[in-house]
């Protein structure tokens, strides 16, 4: 009987120990460190001293939806709302890395180069002087050094008439504007511009569309601001020539209804027409057919409501003004160019216990190049890699692919290291040449378990007529034309697949293996209980007084009623068990019942708590106090 009694005894002892509850430290703070990379992205837009041009480039940033803080910053004319106030926001979200992004027409600008000197990206700056309109006002903009630095200066250019009356423009005070270099420790990146990146082409396609009515009689006049720097012109003219050939394809190839735009050309306003008279645009639309004008400018002002009307004068034309800005694909483009800077192309896997990071830079050495199909492949391997229940392993996965190609085969056998782990399953009526939507289905099989990722393209993911189009370029017997127009669908579903979300490109499914049947339950124990309270100040209080109640919440998540006391550790001069009292009880006589509630498990109980000084106690006092939970 005795034997007995002590089993019994040492059982409940256990079931104390196991119930010990923590819990309450009373003042020590918790830490908890990032050593993840944060982006911030920066977009610089030129800017100006008209609200009508800033309004619709404010809009268009806000549109940008991306995972990280968005910040716009003006090159000039914008106070307080700066390329350095903008990185000063995001300093306070304290990212890490600064993507920027500069709104800009064209890579071959000088205004690149004084933003990369704002970022701190160079140290110098070519000064230079060229003829800019501000409020009508046509005005000698230059940058010039001064002291350690370099300033913007704006100063009103005198016309002949100006100069025989003695009078002077409106605004006849010089202006200024410091180059302030950026003061941050993020790390700062810097994309190209807009040049003629297929969303940009897709902005004048639309417009394009939005003018034409015969459009086999028409030519679209694409103008851009140009520059008269010599060196910079070539770069122009190459961007606006490839967008104005870019939306024409769109246009016959890639819209619903087709719009067959006859030709094409392009003009500058500003630019040397002593060298280059052929890219004068008065000339250029007075003999053209059926000139459709469309302004490749960032947003409506000056030049697309008044400068080109103006010189165009007693034309015959379409045209409405229209910029860039406002467009989806604006933000579009911004999320581009800032996710080939944030995308991770990266994937692990585990080769005889040894992990491996595999990047697309790995598979672009091996293929020779990324073509979309090594895109497609990679990132379905990436995708199907992030759903699955831990990391597979090399020796332990087969890729069962819909799709032929070299890319893919050669994609799927890099990641495994093997070609007998590769399948090639066509659906049926397909083949090298014929091929549809379906055969951008993967099947990812871990052996060892039979379950499977299944990552298929979404619908829709590819325009109207692309396969129809592969196949004859495949074939050979696709005109020029339509060569080209393939050639700019591929550029663009090779930048979606790597760039997108995820979720925008892949359908991923995870489907266990039917070999066997996974058992899950949850058992609720009879006795558990945690204490959500995870620390008590109670402030200062004076010797001999009582302290103001501090409530401590105690939950039931078992499924048996339950007997609650406390006891008091790390007071070693014995000041809380001595003053704490718990719902007026000191340590040794608290006790308490807390039932159960077995419709979902968590009863909460309050337990008030306060402290009744001792004359002889002064400083500050720390402890730790356990609840034990056990049958009743």
């Amino acid at each position: 009987m005795k034997e007995t009694k002590q089993k019994k005894s040492r059982k409940a002892i256990a079931v104390n120990i196991m119930l010990l509850i923590m819990i309450i430290s009373l003042i020590i703070p918790a830490v908890a460190a990032e050593n993840e990379e944060k982006y911030g992205i920066l977009v610089i837009a030129h800017g100006s001293s008209s609200e009508d041009w800033c309004s619709p480039v404010r809009n268009a940033v806000s549109e940008v939806d991306l995972p990280y803080p968005v910040e716009l910053g003006f090159l000039e004319f914008v106070p307080n709302e700066t390329i350095n106030d903008a990185v000063e926001r995001l300093d306070d979200a304290r990212v890490t890395k600064i993507i920027a992004v500069p709104l800009f027409i064209s890579s071959h600008s000088s205004h690149i180069q004084e933003i990369e000197y704002v970022l701190g990206l160079r140290e110098t700056l070519p000064t230079m002087s060229e003829h800019i309109i501000v409020e009508g006002v046509e005005m000698e903009r230059s940058v010039v050094a001064k002291g350690n630095g370099y300033i913007i200066s704006r100063v009103p250019v005198m016309s002949d008439w100006d100069m025989q009356t003695l009078k002077h423009p409106d605004k006849d005070e010089e202006e200024e504007e410091e180059l302030v270099p950026v003061e941050t420790d993020a790390e700062i990146v810097l994309t190209g511009a807009m040049d003629d990146h297929w969303l940009v082409a897709g902005i004048v396609a639309d417009r394009t569309a939005d003018l034409s009515e015969n459009p086999e009689d028409e030519t679209l006049v694409l103008v851009a601001h140009g520059t008269g720097e010599e060196d910079n012109f070539a770069g122009w003219v190459n961007s606006t020539e490839s967008l104005a050939n870019q939306a024409r394809l769109k246009l016959t190839y890639w819209s619903d209804p087709a719009i067959g735009i006859a030709g094409t050309q392009a003009a500058f306003i500003h630019h040397n027409e002593t060298l280059h008279p052929e890219f004068t645009l008065r000339p250029i639309v007075e003999n053209a057919t059926g000139p459709v004008v469309v302004s490749l400018m960032v947003s409506e002002g000056y030049f697309t409501g008044t400068k080109i009307p103006k010189l165009l004068e007693n034309l015959t034309y379409a045209y409405d003004s229209s910029a860039l800005t406002p467009h989806p694909n604006v933000a579009e483009w911004i999320k581009m160019s800032a996710a080939k800077e944030s995308t991770d192309l990266a994937l692990q896997i585990y080769d005889e216990g040894e992990l491996l990071d595999i990047t697309l830079d790995d598979i672009a050495e091996a293929h020779g190049h990324v073509c979309p199909c090594v895109a497609a492949a990679f990132k379905a391997s990436q995708a199907a890699f992030e759903a699955w229940d831990g990391i597979p392993e090399r020796g332990n996965l087969e890729i069962v692919s819909a799709h032929p190609s070299d890319g893919h085969n050669e994609t799927f056998e890099y990641i495994l290291d093997s070609s007998e782990d590769v399948t090639v399953n066509l659906p049926e009526g397909t083949d090298i040449v014929n091929l549809t939507e379906d055969n951008y289905c993967y099947r990812f099989v871990e052996i060892s378990t039979g379950d499977v990722v299944v990552v298929s393209v979404k619908d829709g993911f590819f325009p109207d007529g692309f396969f129809e189009m592969r196949e004859r370029c495949k074939t050979k017997v696709a005109t020029p034309d339509e060569k080209s127009a393939f050639k700019l669908a591929k550029k663009e579903l090779k930048e979606k697949f790597l760039y997108l979300p995820t979720e925008e490109v892949f359908e991923v499914e995870y489907i266990r293996g039917e070999s066997s049947t996974k058992l899950t339950a949850e058992i609720i124990p009879a006795i558990s209980m945690t204490v959500t309270t995870t620390g008590v100040d109670f402030g200062k209080v004076g010797t001999g007084m009582t302290s103001g109640n501090q409530v401590i919440t105690v939950v039931n998540t078992g499924a048996s009623t339950a007997k609650l006391s406390a006891m008091i550790l790390d007071d070693s001069n014995g000041f809380y068990n001595e003053s704490l009292r718990l719902n007026g009880l000191n340590i040794g006589g608290f006790s308490g019942v807390v039932p159960a509630d077995t419709s979902d498990f968590w009863y909460e109980y309050e337990v008030v708590t306060n402290l009744v000084v001792p004359d002889w106690a002064g400083g500050t006092y720390d402890g730790t106090i356990f609840f034990v939970a056990q049958s009743e």
